[in-house]
Parts: structure tokens; sequence; C-alpha cells
């Protein structure tokens, strides 16, 4: 059974590759680019052999109880990635829930993640290769490390299933996810000072992680280095049970999962109309209604603004860090240019609910207007707010009609561009209920080319106002930053309505087509 589901599992990944040649080019870059860092890994514990016993020591239990931190923690927070063997998908199967626990270990250290853990927690035997006792020992205790990471792994997974497929769950681990990696520079960077101020106390940090569950397995072979041989043995006995009680954890989770019932979303019972309460009774006001509770709703509306309150963040970083205060003067802007084209997922993110919406003969027209109306809602009020706000503080009101008209002028010109985009093409988008993380076949350079083309022609239509506003900022002509919001609002609006129009049109003649594609890309 081990064999037939390991088989399993790299099938559907081979097949996955089979099917887009660009997840497979993905693949090969990002195999190379692992492969390159094992190798600098490798290199440098062979070259920590050299050095003092107590700095391999120290990188070693460091550099080990991060890794059982990394992998008990990342598979919480990206859940619903990889659902090759999901245990929701083998509950239908009578298999023993011992024997399916020898299967997924198996499993999992035969996976990628487990190869690439594998042969760095025995590549810290090179550490000790002049310590013929310490380097057995490391090797045998980055076996009992390397089975430490998978079982804390799956016994937190199985443990917390139970409200892991909740809505509110998923939504904050969107959030929890996409903060670390837009942050990840300025993370990086203090993370690196932080580093540099307590190189001396590393050792320090090391010892006390040493005799806690995530760092004595990575210690038994130092100490033994070291002369600690008492210290080593507790260390082991340590490292030993913890992976027993991780086991049995594990086997707990997973006799339950294996006979309770797929845990239903807990929703909100509905009260009152909601939005339809607030938007008005016609065509377009319905639209905008059904648009606002999916963007109160749907995690995949919501991701996208994920980004939005971090721009300022990242904005300040840099004004601290390098003096320059230019990225304060474009949060408006910017925040503009990412959200004036949200749209063009729209009529992807319906999916073939899509035909509830056809049948009830709602013009092109209302539609479009109707999904513009709603983000604008939350658009307009950003973007103004993300512009006054750094001007205010640094007291450059001067320039506030230029920036506005031009971050006012990109947005309305995005929405046009966006009306007509998401009628004419459909960005591969993970299905209602899956996870926002999932990525169809093809979609990464499917979705990045097509929201490139919409930002180069947005751009490109809101070229009066961009070259007024720059040439305002640079001369400081404040008379020509208020052309510019003119400009701006006037020629946003009107490729705005333009866009409404031939969008809604072109929605009118392949409303029928869309739908079939959309059918198509969910199996419907």
């Amino acid at each position: 059974m081990v064999a037939h589901l390991l088989s399993l599992r790299w099938r559907v990944m081979l097949n996955g590759f089979k099917r887009s040649t660009w997840q497979l080019v993905a693949a090969i870059i990002g195999a190379l680019y692992g492969l390159g860092v094992l190798v600098a890994l490798v290199g440098g514990l062979f070259a920590l052999s050299f050095a003092p016993e107590r700095w391999a020591w120290t990188a070693a239990v460091l550099g080990g109880s991060l890794a059982v931190l990394g992998w008990a923690v990342v598979p919480l927070l990206l859940r619903g990635i990889d659902q090759t063997l999901a245990v929701t998908k083998l509950r239908a199967f009578p298999i023993p829930a011992d024997r399916l626990l020898v299967a997924l270990l198996v499993c999992g250290v035969l996976g990628v993640p487990g190869v690439v853990t594998s042969v760095a927690a025995v590549a810290t035997g090179l550490s000790w290769w002049q310590h013929p006792l310490s380097l057995v020992t490391a090797v045998v205790f980055g076996a009992v490390g390397v089975l430490t990471c998978i079982a804390a792994s799956r016994a937190l997974e199985s443990l917390t299933s139970s409200f892991g497929s909740g809505r509110r769950y998923k939504e904050l681990m969107n959030v929890l996810v996409f903060v670390p990696l837009i942050l990840a520079g300025p993370l990086i960077a203090v993370a690196g000072r932080g580093l540099s101020s307590i190189g001396d106390d590393l050792p320090d940090i090391a010892r006390v992680l040493s005799w806690t569950p995530v760092g004595a397995t990575w210690s038994v072979a130092g100490d033994l280095a070291l002369g600690r041989p008492g210290e080593a043995g507790l260390k082991a006995l340590i490292a030993l049970a913890t992976l027993g009680v991780l086991l049995a954890l594990w086997r707990v989770g997973l006799r339950a999962s294996l006979v309770t019932s797929p845990g239903e979303a807990s929703g909100g019972s509905a009260k009152g109309l909601g939005p339809f309460r607030v938007f008005p009774a016609t065509p377009t006001g319905a639209v905008a209604a059904r648009a606002a509770v999916y963007w109160l709703r749907d995690p995949r509306y919501g991701g996208s603004l994920v980004v939005v309150p971090l721009l300022p963040v990242l904005a300040v970083f840099v004004a601290v860090t390098s003096g320059s205060t230019w990225l304060l003067f474009a949060i408006g802007p910017g925040i503009a240019a990412l959200l004036a084209v949200t749209l063009c997922a729209d009529i992807s993110y319906d999916g073939t609910a899509f035909a509830a919406h056809l049948s009830t003969g709602v013009s092109g027209r209302a539609d479009r207007l109707g999904r513009v109306l709603t983000l604008s809602v939350i658009a307009v009020p950003v973007v103004v707010l993300a512009t006054v706000i750094p001007l205010a503080v640094l007291g450059a009101w001067t320039q506030l009609p230029a920036l506005l008209g031009m971050g006012l002028g990109v947005m309305l010109t995005g929405f046009g561009v966006s009306s007509v985009a998401s009628a004419t093409f459909l960005m591969p988008v993970p299905a209602a209920g899956e996870s926002p993380f999932k990525s169809p076949p093809g979609a990464s350079i499917t979705s990045t080319l097509g929201m490139y083309a919409a930002w180069a022609i947005s751009f490109g239509l809101a070229a009066p106002e961009l070259a007024l506003g720059i040439i305002s900022l640079v001369t400081g002509d404040v008379a020509l930053g208020v052309v510019t919001l003119v400009v701006g609002v006037l020629l946003g609006a009107a490729v705005l309505w333009i866009g409404v129009e031939r969008g809604g049109r072109r929605l009118d003649a392949r409303g029928p087509e869309l739908l079939t594609r959309l059918r198509r890309a969910h199996g419907a």
C-alpha cells in the first residue's frame, strides 16, 4: 500500500506537468534553484567541520529547530494546496489507521520536501567527520529529526482538521500567508540586523533550544563531540520521546478523521437583505449588491485587498531605511493601479453560477456598471486616503492635486479596461470553496500576461494625466496639478463609460460562449 500511495502522489504531480508546459518549466527552474540552495547548505555544513565544535553545534541546533517549526507551521497556513493524499479523500477506503499512518509517514519522507529535509539532516554528519562517533550519531538522529518534522506536521494538521475547513479559518490563513510574503524584504532586513546584534548570544539561544522537543534531536551529536555524554543521553531520550508523542497524537487525530464525516463550514445565518437593502432596486443595483456579497464573503475577492494596507508599510520602511520619501508620494497612485485591474477576473470567479446571471436577462451594460459601482465604493475612499494621509504627514499639500489626478485617472481608466477585458477572456482562477493558493494548469502565465496587458492598456490610455502629473511634480506647478486632477477625472470617467458600454455589448454577444468555457473549466 505504501508503494501504491507513493506512486499515486508522484503520478498526480507528473500528470500536472504534462498538462502544462509552463508548469513544467516553473518546476524545473524551482528544482534547479532548490538544488543550488541544498548544495550550498551541504557545503556550509562541511565547512563547519573546520570551525570550532561550539559553532557547528550551534548551527545544527538552530537550523534543525527552524526546520521542525517550519514543518509544523507551514502546512497549517497553506492548508489545501497539496490534497493528493488528504485523509478526507482516503476516508472512503477500508484502510486501518495504523497502516495508513505508516504509509503516510513513508510518503512524507519520500516526497520532495521530505527528500530535501532528509539530505540536509544526514548532511549534518559532515560537520562531525573528524569525530566518528558523532558522525554516526548525527546520521541516526538526523533520521529521527526528519521523522519528527513529518510527524509534527501531520499531527497538528490532523488535530486541527475540525476547524481547518471553516471559512473564517481559511480567510485568516490567507492574511497570515500573504503578510510575510509581501513584507519579505523588510523582515529579512530586520532579521539580518537582529542576528548581527545578537550574534554572540546565539550559542546561549541554542543551549535553551537544545533542551526542548524542537532542538534536542539536533544537539546529540554535537554534545558528544564537545565531551558532554550525559547531556547527549538525556537529549536523546527527549528526542525519542518527542517522536513517540507526536506519532501517538497523529494516530489519535488520524483515527478520528477516518470515522468523522467531513465538517461543513459553519456559515452565519442570513439576517435581512444585507447589501440588497442598500443598493437601488434596479438591474444595476442588483448586480452591485450581489458583487458586494462576493467581496464580503468570498476570500478569493478579499485576498486581492490584502496587499493594500501593506503597501504603506513597505513605503514607510523604504523611507526610514533609505531616507527617500518618493515612495510615500506613490502610495495613492500605486494602490489605484493595483485595484484598477481587479475586475478582470470577476466573471471567472462567478464560475458556473454565471448561468443564473444570464438566465435573468440582465443587460451586459447593467452587469458592467454594477460591478464597477461596488468596487468603486471600496476603491475610491482607499485611493483618496492613501494619497492624502502621506501628504498630510509630510506637509506637501501642493502636490495633492497632481497625485490625486494621477491616481483617480488610472483607477477609472482601469475600471473601463477591465470591463472590456473580463467580457473578452477568462482567467484561470480557483473554484469556489477551493484554496485561493490552488493554481489551475497554466494559470500563472495566463493570469500574469492578462494582468500585464490590462495594466499596459490602462497606463497607455491614462498617459495624458500621468504626463501632466509628472511635469507638475517636477516643476512644482500647482496650477498644472489642478489641471491634472480635472483631466484625470474627466478622461478617466470617459474611458470608464466607454469601457462599460463596449464591455456590456461584448458580454451580451459572448455570454453563452463564456458560460460554455466556464463549464468546461470547472468540469461541469
